[in-house]
C-alpha cells in the first residue's frame, strides 16, 4: 500500500501540468500567459501541492483498507493544508483553487478504491465519495474558508440577483460575519454545496458527488485518449466540448450569466458544425482571441478545473486499469 499514495500523488501532479500545459483557448498554458499569472505560477502550484495530495492520498488508502472511517478523512482540513502550501509562501498567484477543491476527494476516494480493489473505477469512486462528503462536519467548512481567505480570489464577482439570496450573502467569504454564521447555523461542507448548488458549479459538482466529471466529461476525454501520446488533442477537444454543454462558472462570476451562455453557444456552434474536424487551428485561434479580449474577462477556468479533474481521471485508468 505504501506505494500507491505516493504513485497517485505524482499522478495528480503530472494532470495538474497536463491541463494548463495544453493550449486551451482563453488560458494561460504554456505559450500564452495573462497580464499577472503566467505558466510558472501553474508549474509552482502544482509541485508545491505535493505534501497535500500525498496525504489526501495517504489517508484515502487507509479508508479504502478499513482502517479509518469517512469521517476521519477531515476534507476541510486536508483543503487547507494544500492552499496553505500553494498560497502561503513562494507562490501568492491563484491560480490552482478550483482544481484544489476538486483533486482532494478525487484523490482521497480513488486512492480508496484503488487501495480496496488494485484498479481505478467510476462506481468504487463515487461509493466513496458519496460516503465522505456526507460526513463532513462543520470544522471542515471553517477549513475551507481558510482556504478561501488564502487564496484571496481578486476581482468583483458578480452576483446574479435572480438567483443570489439572503442565504448566500449570509457565507458569502466577503461577510465579515461568515465564521460566526457557520458555527451559528452547523453548516457542514455538504450543506455549504448544497445550498450554493445554484450559483457555483463546483459546488453543484460536491452536492452530486462528482457526476458530471465521473459520468460525463471524463468518458468524453477518454474516448479521445488512448495514451500520454494523444492526450494534448484529447484535452483541448474536451475542453470545447465541455464549454458548449454548461455555461462557464468563472465566467458567469466575472461578467454574468447572458455572456456565459452567449460563449457557450459559440462553443456549441464549432461542435455542432464539426469545425474542429475541418480547421480546429483556424476556430482555436479565433475562440481564443475572442475569450481573451477584455483584460481575460472571459477566461473559462471553471471548465478548465472540471477538465484537470478529467485527466486525472484517465491516468488513473492508465496506471491503474
Amino acid at each position: 500500500m505504501t506505494d500507491i499514495p505516493w504513485s497517485i500523488t505524482s499522478l495528480a501532479q503530472l494532470a495538474i501540468l497536463l491541463e494548463v500545459s495544453s493550449p486551451k483557448p482563453g488560458n494561460v498554458n504554456r505559450l500564452r500567459r495573462f497580464s499577472d499569472t503566467g505558466y510558472r505560477h501553474f508549474m509552482a502550484s502544482a509541485s508545491l501541492m505535493g505534501r497535500g495530495l500525498h496525504e489526501c492520498a495517504l489517508r484515502g488508502a487507509h479508508l479504502g483498507k478499513l482502517e479509518i472511517q469517512p469521517s476521519e478523512i477531515r476534507l476541510g482540513e486536508l483543503i487547507h493544508q494544500c492552499a496553505k502550501d500553494v498560497f502561503g509562501g513562494l507562490n501568492k498567484r491563484n491560480t490552482i483553487l478550483g482544481t484544489i477543491l476538486f483533486y482532494v476527494p478525487l484523490v482521497v476516494c480513488a486512492a480508496a478504491a484503488i487501495s480496496s480493489d488494485s484498479k481505478f473505477t467510476v462506481d468504487k469512486t463515487r461509493f466513496w465519495l458519496k460516503k465522505v462528503i456526507i460526513s463532513t462536519t462543520v470544522e471542515d467548512t471553517i477549513s475551507m474558508y481558510k482556504s478561501f481567505h488564502l487564496a484571496n480570489p481578486a476581482g468583483e464577482m458578480k452576483r446574479e440577483s435572480t438567483i443570489w439570496t439572503d442565504v448566500h450573502d449570509r457565507f458569502d467569504i466577503q461577510n465579515p460575519r461568515v465564521y460566526e454564521n457557520i458555527q451559528e447555523d452547523q453548516l457542514t461542507l455538504i450543506d455549504l454545496f448544497e445550498l450554493s448548488a445554484d450559483v457555483e458549479p463546483i459546488a453543484k459538482e460536491w452536492s452530486d458527488y462528482f457526476e458530471l466529471t465521473l459520468t460525463k466529461v471524463f468518458p468524453h476525454l477518454d474516448s479521445l485518449v488512448h495514451d500520454l501520446e494523444n492526450i494534448e488533442e484529447g484535452i483541448v477537444r474536451t475542453f470545447v466540448w465541455l464549454l458548449s454543454i454548461q455555461p462557464d462558472g468563472l465566467i458567469m462570476k466575472k461578467v454574468g450569466i447572458q455572456k456565459a451562455v452567449e460563449i457557450q453557444q459559440l462553443a456549441a456552434t464549432i461542435i455542432t458544425e464539426g469545425k474542429l474536424d475541418s480547421d480546429s487551428d483556424e476556430i482555436l485561434s479565433e475562440l481564443d482571441h475572442i475569450l481573451r479580449s477584455d483584460g481575460n474577462q472571459l477566461n473559462p477556468g471553471t471548465t478548465a478545473d472540471f477538465i484537470s479533474a478529467a485527466i486525472l481521471c484517465k491516468l488513473f485508468t492508465l496506471t491503474y486499469p
